[in-house]
């Protein structure tokens, strides 16, 4: 009788966790999700870290991707049951159950290595990366001047000023990049706006044939008709930022837009980078901006990680006049900081009440991750796949 009513009891038991089983999935999900994200964000953004440190060293950079995390969940169940001997004195039963649940998660890392990511990494950036940054910080309220400073770093020449002439920091292009500053803070704003972008000459609408249209089409190109329709050119339909003029007959900005270099008298001036060929002249109501890499914007900063006094010769000597929105700091003992690395047995690290740097060090997170976003687990690069707590 006491061991059938063991069975039943220990019967019920695993009946109740077991279906309790049906809500821990989605339960494993939630918190491992968020686990794993912070792990893989405080990976990627120390991963750009010390690559900045190491800018400031001329050592060789080095990029390794977490490019998948495969998380297997197994859920094992046990029972007990005892009961103490026939005909002896107060006689019991007990019965127990348990579930017992595991994670054998394994990474793949990729190394980031082939002509197409060091390319983007040297590629010049898009004008909308960089103003995208400019908007975001305006946003936050940084800190004075933190806009020339992002402004500054960010493009190498502004309408045809170099950033140095000849060796020398060049008057021209602090101007200009002040002028656009004085331009924001008196209210214009920033705005994608659509325009056509013609490419190749001219030819007689007559003489369009299928193939022509094709050939556009497979290219998302339209052949646009002008000369009251008798020719047409092909054209791209794109999306530019524009600076947008809230009051562009007002004295203060006639002057600061004479500072930077174009003709007032246009509510709208489009900024252009040198790869953008237009027909005609160079057009005197556009902005030509020069942005840099991000390698560069990198080694950049790199000048502004604060080295020990035992690595002063070994580091390159410091441009004073450029100035970049991050300072990051060393130590020779492991800071409470998050964003913190090791290297050449120092640590380097961001304060965490320097929201200036935070700000700027997610930028360029998120700017190292726009250009290996396009990279696949099975591409041809080697793969290094980890188990959890493998040796």
């Amino acid at each position: 009788m006491i061991c059938h009513r063991i069975l039943r009891l220990t019967l019920l038991l695993l009946t109740g966790l077991l279906a309790g089983c049906d809500s821990i999935g989605p339960g494993k999900v939630v918190s491992t999700h968020v686990a794993y994200n912070e792990a893989v964000q405080l990976t990627t953004a120390r991963e750009v870290l010390v690559n900045v440190v190491r800018g400031r060293y001329a050592d060789p950079m080095s990029f390794l991707k977490v490019e998948a995390i495969n998380a297997q969940f197994s859920v094992s169940a046990g029972s007990t049951a005892a009961v103490a001997g026939p005909g002896q004195p107060g006689a019991t039963a007990e019965a127990g159950a348990s579930v017992g649940y595991s994670d054998s998660p394994t990474i793949t890392f990729v190394p980031q290595s082939d002509a197409a990511f060091y390319k983007s990494m040297h590629s010049p950036m898009e004008i909308e990366d960089v103003f995208g940054l400019l908007h975001w910080a305006r946003l936050m309220r940084g800190s004075p001047g933190y806009e020339q400073r992002i402004l500054r770093l960010m493009f190498a020449s502004i309408n045809g000023a170099l950033e140095f002439e000849m060796g020398q920091r060049n008057a021209l292009y602090d101007q200009r990049i002040d002028a656009l500053v004085r331009l924001l803070n008196a209210g214009a704003h920033l705005r994608q706006v659509p325009e056509w972008s013609y490419r190749g000459p001219a030819i007689p609408t007559d003489k369009l044939t299928g193939e022509d249209q094709v050939y556009a089409s497979d290219r998302r190109l339209y052949f646009i008709e002008g000369e009251g329709g008798e020719r047409a050119r092909m054209a791209l339909y794109r999306l530019v930022v524009a600076l947008v003029l809230p009051n562009p007959a007002d004295p203060a900005t006639t002057d600061a837009l004479e500072d930077l270099g174009v003709t007032s008298g246009r509510t709208q001036y489009i900024f252009r980078p040198p790869t953008h060929s237009v027909p005609g002249p160079l057009d005197p109501f556009s902005i030509w901006v020069t942005p840099r890499s991000l390698i560069d914007i990198m080694t950049i900063s790199g000048q502004f990680v604060r080295v020990p006094e035992a690595h002063a010769e070994i580091v390159a000597a410091i441009d004073r006049t450029i100035d970049a929105p991050i300072r990051i700091l060393s130590a020779e003992t492991e800071p409470a900081f998050p964003y913190r690395v090791q290297h050449r047995g120092h640590w380097f690290y961001v304060d965490d009440a320097d929201t200036d740097s935070k700000m700027f060090l997610r930028y360029l997170v998120g700017l190292y991750k726009s250009r290996i976003g396009t990279r696949q687990a099975q591409d041809a690069s080697p793969q290094l796949v980890l188990p959890v707590g493998g040796g």
